[in-house]
């Protein structure tokens, strides 16, 4: 809080962490996010359709929320707010275009918006490299064929991935929706004993309830796909207070 001298006159006024949140419209869990963050930051939600919005879910119904004028024009309306980072929360809609395009949207977010960018699968990599895991198991709500694209993903930056779960969900409602013990049961599933962490793909996921005793229960790190893009945007906002009781993420800083 500081006192600022406007108009002639003095305001005292009460600045937050900004962390501007661009979603396709379906998404449903946005009390998910405000867990991630402590009582000093705000985060401000902008949402976007397309003409695939009510398509079961498939490489090219994600596809379509990826296009780089969408995000780009939730950017700009989110410029105003003056954000300190923005975050685009599409897991599967930033990698299914392949390695590489994750990162144009950042750039292309980043220029809109004015603030330093991250995708939902940019934080993930950025976050598997922070942990040092080379060795990756992955749990997802999308079915085979998506769920694929993301192993071809990590593989292709670098990691191996252990093992891939999937639950074939086909709608953002049914993964929203779901109960945390559904991704409790399946992050388990998805574990081997030879991987440095479980990676739970979708920001749609709930998880911040059960995190922390999942990770005791594998004694090991869950990459959850809605804390780790909250956890990069706040890094790249210059934030620096940890999140207690959100797993090893958000402990780190």
């Amino acid at each position: 809080m500081y006192v600022e001298k406007i108009a002639g006159g003095m305001m005292e006024r009460f600045e937050r962490t900004r962390i501007g949140i661009i979603t396709p419209d379906d998404a449903v869990n946005d009390d998910e996010y405000w867990q991630y963050v402590n009582d000093d930051v705000t985060l401000l939600i902008d949402r976007y359709r397309t003409p695939s919005r009510f398509d079961p879910i498939s490489s090219q119904m994600v596809a379509a929320y990826g296009d780089f004028h969408l995000l780009e024009d939730c950017a700009e309306t989110l410029r105003i707010t003056r954000p300190h980072a923005l975050a685009f929360f599409c897991n599967s809609c930033s990698f299914v275009h392949g390695v590489g395009v994750d990162r144009e949207m950042c750039e292309r977010i980043s220029q809109a918006g004015g603030a330093p960018a991250t995708t939902t699968t940019s934080a993930e990599v950025d976050a598997l490299h922070a942990l040092r895991a080379r060795r990756v198991a992955i749990a997802a709500p999308y079915n085979e064929e998506v769920t694929l694209k993301l192993k071809c993903f990590l593989n292709q930056s670098g990691f191996t991935v252990t093992s891939v779960k999937c639950l074939g969900l086909k709608a953002e409602w049914d993964i929203g929706n779901a109960a945390p013990s559904v991704w409790r049961q399946l992050i388990k599933e998805a574990d081997t004993p030879d991987s440095d962490c479980v990676l739970l793909a979708c920001t749609g996921v709930r998880t911040a309830a059960i995190i922390e005793d999942v990770e005791a229960e594998l004694q090991k790190p869950l990459v959850s796909a809605p804390a780790v893009t909250i956890w990069r945007a706040l890094r790249l906002a210059g934030y620096a207070r940890p999140v207690k009781h959100r797993g090893t993420l958000l402990r780190k800083f």
